[in-house]
C-alpha cells in the first residue's frame, strides 16, 4: 500500500478510536490548509449533535501514537482536518526512491485489453483529427500496461468501403501513375477531392464508384492490384508519423482483414433471428424507437463497416479473450457503438461490459469541421514539422550550446502537441489553434519537460549518482511537495478508471508548480546542514522520478537537458 493510501487508512483507524467509526476521509481542495479532511454533516443525525460539535469532540478525543504517519487532528468548523506526521514524509520519499521507474505500477493483473486506436484511412494523409484517437488510445494502453494488463494495440485501418470505389474510379478516370509514384498520398487525396467535386454535379458518378467497390469485393484483379498499391504507399507514410509520435502497434488489421468473416456473421445473425431482411437489405432491429435499426448488408449485397465491426469483435474475443475492448473513437460515433455493442451482445459475441467506447470531442478549424472530401484539413505531419522548427528556435535562444539540439527539439515539439490534447478533458471539442498547440509558455508539455530537466540539472550539480537517505522535511514547501508526490498513484488510478489521461496531466502540472516553488524557497546545493541537504536532494530525485513516470504514461519524453 502506497504512503498516501496508508495515511488515509491510518486516519480512519485513529478517528475510529476517537469515536467516529467508518470516517469518510476526503482530499480537501487546494485552498484548504489540511492534508486530509472529514466532513461531519452526515454523522449529525446518528450522533444527535451538530457537525461542529462532532468535529470538536472527535478532534479532542484523538490520541496519536509516537511515530504514527498521522501527525495532528484538529477541528475547523464542521470539518476534521488531518495533518501528516514526520514519518509519513520519509516513507513517501523512500518508496519512490525504492521503486523508481516502477513507482505506482501494479503487479500483473492477468487481464487482457484490446485498444482500437488511430485507424486512419488508406490513401488519405493523417490529419490532426487522427491525433486524438492515436494519443488518447496510446496513453490508455500505457496506463493499463503499468497496471499489469496485457495490452494489445490494434490499428484498425480504414482500408475498405465505398470510398475505395470512388478512389479507384477517380484514378482510372483522371490519375497519372508517375505523379502518384512521386508524391503518393497528396496525389491520391487530390483525386478523392476531385471525385467529390465532380459527383456533386453529376450524381451518376456515385453509382460508378459503388460498382468499382463491388468489383473489388468480388476479387477483380485490376481493382485489387490498385487497392494493394494504395495500401502499401499509405502504410509507408503512416509508419513514419507513428515513429515520430513514439506510438507502436501490435496489430495492423484493417477492415479488409475481416472480409472472409462477414458472410458468416450475416448468416449467423439471420439464423439466430437477430437480423432480418428489409426491402432487400439486412438489418438488426432493436425494437427501440430511440435506437435505429443497424444495417449490416446493403440491397446490392455489399457489406458496411457495421458488418466488419461485428466480425472484428467476434475475432478479437475468440483470439484474445479480452477482459475489455476499448474503442478510442470520436464521440460523434456514439450511436454507432451503442448499436454495435448491443448487436454483439445479442449475437453472443461479447458481454456488454467488455466493450467500451472512449469517445472524445472533435477537432475543428476556425472555418468549421474538418472535411477531407472538401480539402479542409490540417495534416498531422505538417503540425509535427512546424513544432520541431519552433522548438529548435526557442532552444537556440535559451541554450544555444545544448548538445543533441535537434533530438531535444523533436521531443519538445511532440510533447507540446500531445500535452495540449491530453491535458484537456477528452469529451470537450478542440478548436485547432497553432498558437496554443505549439505554445512553450504556461501550463504546457514543454513546461513539464523543463521542470524535469531542471531537476536533472540540480542532481548533476550536487554530483549525486543516487538518491541519498531522506530524513527530514523542515519547510511547508517540502511537506506540500511530498504530500503531492504521494498522490501520484491516486491520480493514475482515477485516469485508468475513467479512461481520461487528463487527470495525470493535471496532476503533473500541479506537481511541477510545487517543485518549482520548493526550488525557489529551499536551497539544495547551498544548504549547509548535511542532513537537510541530503533530504532535499532525495526530494529532487523523487520529484524527477514521478514527473518522468507520469510523462511516460502520456507518451512524452522526459528530457534531461533543455
Amino acid at each position: 500500500m502506497y504512503a498516501f493510501e496508508q495515511l488515509k487508512k491510518e486516519t480512519v483507524k485513529v478517528l475510529a478510536a476517537a469515536g467516529l467509526k467508518g470516517a469518510a476521509v476526503e482530499i480537501p481542495p487546494e485552498n484548504i490548509d489540511a492534508d486530509l479532511a472529514v466532513p461531519c454533516f452526515s454523522y449529525a443525525k446518528s450522533m444527535k449533535k451538530s457537525p461542529i460539535e462532532i468535529a470538536k469532540e472527535i478532534a479532542g478525543n484523538t490520541k496519536i501514537t509516537k511515530g504514527s504517519i498521522v501527525g495532528t487532528v484538529v477541528a475547523q468548523g464542521p470539518y476534521i482536518n488531518i495533518y501528516a506526521g514526520d514519518s509519513f514524509y520519509k516513507s513517501a520519499v523512500d518508496e519512490i526512491s525504492k521503486e523508481g521507474n516502477n513507482y505506482a505500477h501494479k503487479k500483473p493483473a492477468k487481464k487482457t485489453m484490446v485498444v482500437d486506436m488511430s485507424a486512419p484511412n488508406i490513401a488519405k494523409p493523417m490529419s490532426v483529427g487522427h491525433l486524438r484517437s492515436t494519443i488518447i488510445g496510446d496513453s490508455i494502453a500505457r496506463i493499463y500496461t503499468s497496471f499489469g494488463w496485457k495490452v494489445i494495440r490494434d490499428n484498425h485501418l480504414g482500408d475498405w468501403g465505398t470510398q475505395f470505389g470512388k478512389l479507384i474510379y477517380a484514378y482510372k478516370k483522371w490519375g497519372d501513375k508517375k505523379k502518384v509514384e512521386r508524391n503518393p498520398i497528396p496525389e491520391l487525396l487530390a483525386l478523392y477531392v476531385k471525385f467529390h467535386e465532380k459527383s456533386d454535379k453529376d450524381l451518376t458518378l456515385n453509382d460508378y464508384a459503388r460498382n468499382e467497390f463491388k468489383k473489388l469485393e468480388d476479387g477483380d484483379k485490376e481493382n485489387t492490384k490498385l487497392w494493394n498499391w494504395f495500401v502499401d504507399v499509405s502504410l509507408k507514410e503512416f509508419r513514419k508519423t507513428y515513429s515520430e509520435l513514439d506510438v507502436k502497434f501490435d496489430l495492423w488489421l484493417g477492415e479488409s482483414f475481416y472480409n472472409d468473416m462477414n458472410a458468416g456473421v450475416i448468416e449467423e445473425a439471420l439464423k439466430k433471428k437477430v437480423a432480418k431482411k428489409d426491402d432487400g437489405a439486412i438489418i438488426i432491429d432493436f425494437g427501440d424507437k430511440k435506437m435505429p435499426p443497424f444495417l449490416i448488408q446493403k440491397k446490392d449485397g455489399a457489406t458496411l463497416y457495421s458488418t466488419r465491426d461485428l466480425s472484428t469483435i467476434k475475432y478479437r474475443v475468440q483470439k484474445f479473450k479480452p477482459d475489455k475492448i476499448i474503442y478510442a473513437v470520436g464521440g460523434e460515433q456514439s450511436q454507432h457503438f451503442m448499436q454495435l455493442f448491443k448487436s454483439a451482445k445479442m449475437l453472443g459475441y461479447a458481454k456488454k461490459e467488455q466493450l467500451i467506447h472512449v469517445g472524445f470531442g472533435l477537432v475543428s478549424l476556425p472555418e468549421g469541421k474538418m472535411s477531407t472530401r472538401k480539402g479542409r484539413v490540417v495534416y498531422l505531419q505538417d503540425v509535427l514539422n512546424k513544432s520541431y522548427d519552433i522548438a529548435e528556435k526557442i532552444i537556440d535562444e535559451k541554450n544555444s550550446d545544448l548538445k543533441n539540439k535537434k533530438n531535444v527539439a523533436r521531443a519538445v515539439g511532440v510533447g507540446a502537441i500531445k500535452f495540449n490534447d491530453l491535458s484537456q478533458n477528452r469529451i470537450k471539442n478542440i478548436l485547432f489553434d497553432w498558437g496554443r498547440m505549439l505554445s512553450f509558455e504556461g501550463d504546457t508539455g514543454p513546461y513539464l519537460q523543463y521542470t524535469h530537466a531542471r531537476a536533472c540539472s540540480i542532481l548533476r550539480k550536487a554530483k549525486a549518482k543516487k538518491a541519498p537517505n531522506f530524513e527530514i522535511a523542515t519547510t511547508k514547501e517540502e511537506k506540500e511537495l511530498i504530500l503531492h508526490l504521494s498522490k501520484y498513484e491516486y491520480a493514475v488510478t482515477i485516469a485508468a478508471a475513467t479512461y481520461e489521461p487528463h487527470h495525470i496531466a493535471t496532476y503533473l502540472l500541479s506537481l511541477s508548480h510545487k517543485f518549482n516553488l520548493f526550488y525557489q524557497k529551499c536551497p539544495v546545493i547551498a544548504e549547509k546542514d548535511a542532513r537537510i541537504k541530503n533530504s532535499r536532494i532525495a526530494l529532487v530525485y523523487a520529484s524527477k522520478q514521478v514527473i518522468s513516470n507520469g510523462l511516460k504514461l502520456l507518451g512524452i519524453d522526459a528530457v534531461e537537458e533543455m
